[in-house]
């Protein structure tokens, strides 16, 4: 009982790391290029194998390369890149998404920075690869106020209230695009994404599907921050219309009751 409690105990503070990692993180592209302990490479693996997947039945992979095992465009000087596969599932780059942020969050919570990256890849080929993510030692502050976060107003990505929506608001995204929008009804936050950015440069951006993944990792660490059960459930039929340009991806919910 002891050592059970104990194991509850260590996870709860580590979520408490996580959560307050989100209302400090900033991104960087100023790495210290210097290679990362294998101690600490061990420890990020060990917390990634701990998360909870957002679906049980997408199959994620991911690697960690040194930087001349990685290629892309602008990459920066990091010493470290994280490539992420995944099997053809629908919501794969959700699940992606959702998996690999908690391990920014991490990283960030141990004194590292991350920065994720849509054009990051390995130079030999794999055909199932989704997206990179650069880490290391940060050669610049990675932490900012509240008030410096560049982030559109809870009014403009959610109808209804729910607390934990501002974890999600303060959330990254490509080209800050923050293409996700939420329906909160009763007990359930219904989920919807835009599948393109508009204008010209979101049209060369299409991994909005990661960012969404992104945002519902924020609402799940909010979630057992502020003791509530997380449950992504695509089960839910009839669901509220949202604004125009936005499909539906999901609901959280604290019971399963929408699961299929």
């Amino acid at each position: 009982m002891e050592k059970s409690s104990n194991k509850k105990q260590s996870g709860s503070q580590t979520n408490e790391a996580l959560y307050s990692t989100i209302l400090t993180r900033a991104s960087t592209r100023k790495f210290d290029t210097t290679s990362l302990s294998e101690e600490t490479l061990e420890q990020i693996e060990t917390f990634i194998s701990s998360v909870k997947p957002l679906l049980p039945d997408v199959e994620l992979s991911h690697k960690i390369v040194n930087a001349d095992a990685a290629k892309g465009l602008l990459l920066p000087k990091a010493p470290h890149f994280l490539l992420i596969s995944g099997k053809e599932h629908p919501l794969r780059n959700t699940s992606a998404g959702f998996l690999y942020q908690h391990a920014v969050l991490f990283m960030h919570s141990i004194g590292l920075a991350a920065r994720w990256l849509s054009s990051a890849k390995g130079k030999q080929s794999d055909p199932d690869h989704i997206i990179g993510i650069a880490f290391g030692k940060p050669a610049q502050p990675a932490t900012r106020k509240l008030q410096e976060f560049d982030r559109k107003p809870l009014s403009e990505i959610a109808k209804g209230t729910d607390q934990r929506l501002e974890a999600v608001r303060l959330a990254p995204s490509g080209m800050n695009g923050q293409p996700w929008y939420f329906i909160v009804e009763n007990d359930v936050i219904h989920v919807y994404y835009k599948e393109k950015l508009g204008g010209l440069i979101g049209k060369l951006y299409n991994q909005t599907d990661v960012d969404l993944g992104v945002g519902l990792c924020h609402l799940a660490v909010a979630s057992e921050h502020e003791g509530k059960l997380f449950y992504f459930n695509t089960g839910y039929t009839n669901v509220t219309i949202p604004p125009k340009g936005y499909i539906y991806a999901g609901s959280v919910d604290g019971s399963g009751a929408g699961e299929e």
